[in-house]
């Protein structure tokens, strides 16, 4: 509708996985050249991860496309909602053998000796799976299998699963341990860094025939990173819709307003973090002010916030007294940009304020709401009537403080008829379990335990985690936990603990290794916490850090 408008030959930010579109940077490069490799050098299977939107579908149609030989035969499976023996009949459809049979152990051996006449040829052959992490368990074990089909000196099949981080979760359960072990070469897409959304959109435009430099206005760049988080597949969006807004309007440049009107609309905001998207709300709030966020602060924190309002009052008195030593014009201009800088600030102490001391975490607790907003903790029982104008996020802070992202995660566990958070209503009893070992650890039908040491928003903060344990000789998954329509969390947990005696060694080991008890490691990571809690925080508080 607007390329002519604007000038482009085509639509710059269509959606469609077009492989003319291919943004390269450092991580794609990589991916790229594992996926040519792996699939000429015969390596067997190939796994390649990243978020919703980061171009995993691309980067396949491009290798399709543009690099490999003709003498390398593709089977491209996008629909993996299919059982083993129905994958084997898409393989045998694609490699255009003909066959309508069903018996599995046919569809195998016609599939063998189709292999060894291509390998008498040198030619290749090669199943892409988009979107595996949607395979079931039998599945991927039948691909497997299928692996099991080679020379002594080769594959005869290569094998390509392209997925969310759920399939690396996936591949880490002790059930699919003899398939993680054949993965040769694997690679994770992240998202754009800030400062390369900005290339990306040059580049995209070029693409589309744009010659000028004006389009995107820096600060609506600014903000289209912050709404996206880097993903290139929300960058798309924002921009194609914020074009779409500037021709309506018969406007040439995309203004810091459009992309924030879009943001809206798009229902975007701070929480479209990894996978991210980290904000649980009950009800929806109204736009907040910083008065609204003070309400929040602690009783006993109130002093301290009155002291530094009134320290603010103070400089910005100074100011005025300034003001009769230099021109008016410039005296505005210095007076804007202070009370901009102290509300930023305030703002900042607010968030800290809020986090700093945490409610104290007690085993069988009763949660009360006073007064609409206040929540108290009480020993013996754990309830809570969800108020009006609360959220499970804001519930769960105060209750658990660091470990709000767990905490929240054990919320949804222990209530199963919740299936989204988003969904709770205003008055409904919410079971809040202690986080302790006792309800953390799960003994396993062979006698053996496993425990929850762990839950973070963001798969880069697990993984890092998972790793530091594994160092002190844990076994360790991370399975994420969808607990509502845009809120994935990554819980870790340790298994094959022998007894209960190991499980509590392996809790103390796990809260010591996330620095809860070290003291050195401890302002550390409390301070990665409240960056983190800030960037999932609540409706209110969202609306001040975009405005």
């Amino acid at each position: 509708m607007y390329n002519s408008y604007f000038g482009f030959s085509v639509s710059p930010f269509s959606v469609t996985p077009d492989p003319s579109f291919f943004y390269s940077n450092p991580v794609y490069q990589e991916a790229y050249a594992i996926l040519q490799y792996g699939i000429e050098a015969k390596k067997g299977f190939i796994v390649i991860t990243g978020e919703v939107g980061t171009g995993k579908t691309t980067l396949l149609r491009k290798l399709l496309r543009d690099n490999l030989q003709a003498t390398i035969h593709t089977v491209f499976i996008f629909n993996t909602y299919l059982d083993f023996t129905e994958l084997l009949q898409v393989i045998h459809q694609d490699l255009g053998l003909g066959t309508k049979e069903t018996n599995k152990v046919k569809l195998l051996q016609k599939l063998n000796e189709y292999l060894i006449t291509q390998l008498k040829q040198s030619h290749i052959v090669a199943v892409l799976v988009d979107e595996a992490q949607n395979l079931s368990d039998d599945a991927l074990e039948g691909l497997r299998l299928l692996s099991n089909l080679e020379t002594d000196e080769e594959k005869l099949i290569q094998i390509v699963l392209m997925g969310q981080p759920e399939l690396q979760a996936k591949l880490d359960r002790p059930t699919l341990r003899q398939l993680k072990q054949r993965v040769a070469l694997q690679c994770r897409l992240l998202p754009l860094h800030d400062e390369e959304v900005g290339r990306y959109i040059d580049f995209r435009l070029r693409a589309a025939g744009y010659t000028s430099n004006d389009l995107f206005h820096p600060d609506a760049v600014r903000q289209i990173t912050i709404y996206s988080s880097g993903i290139p597949r929300v960058v798309n969006m924002i921009c194609d819709n914020a074009l779409l807004s500037a021709y309506a309007s018969a406007q040439k440049n995309v203004s810091t307003k459009v992309i924030k009107e879009v943001a809206r609309d798009l229902r975007l905001g701070l929480e479209q973090q990894s996978t991210q998207t980290e904000i649980v709300t009950v009800t929806k709030a109204e736009p907040a002010t910083i008065h609204d966020a003070a309400k929040e602060i602690p009783q006993h924190n109130r002093g301290r916030f009155l002291n530094f309002a009134v320290q603010s009052l103070a400089v910005i008195l100074g100011l005025v007294a300034l003001g009769s030593f230099i021109s008016p014009k410039n005296f505005i201009s210095t007076i804007y940009r202070s009370f901009e800088i102290a509300k930023g600030n305030l703002h900042e102490w607010v968030l800290l304020v809020r986090d700093q001391e945490p409610l104290p975490q007690q085993a069988n607790a009763k949660v009360n709401i006073q007064d609409n907003s206040e929540v108290k903790i009480e020993p013996k029982e754990q309830r809570v009537i969800i108020p009006r104008g609360s959220t499970i996020y804001k519930i769960a802070v105060e209750t658990y403080g660091a470990n709000t992202a767990l905490g929240m995660d054990m919320i949804q566990e222990s209530n199963p008829e919740i299936k989204n958070l988003n969904r709770v209503s205003v008055g409904q009893a919410v079971l809040l379990p202690s986080l302790t070992p006792e309800t953390l650890r799960r003994k396993q039908s062979g006698g053996s335990y496993h425990l929850i040491a762990a839950t973070f928003y963001r798969r880069v903060r697990a993984d890092e985690y998972a790793s530091r344990l594994r160092n002190e000789g844990y076994q360790v998954t991370i399975t994420p936990r969808k607990v509502s329509d845009d809120l994935l969390l990554h819980r870790v947990e340790i298994e094959q603990l022998r007894d209960v005696g190991e499980a509590h060694q392996a809790w103390l080991a796990g809260q010591e290794t996330r620095g809860l008890y070290s003291p050195v490691i401890r302002n550390e990571n409390r301070s990665s916490e409240l960056l983190e809690q800030k960037s999932h925080s609540s409706d209110a508080t969202k609306n001040l850090e975009l405005n």
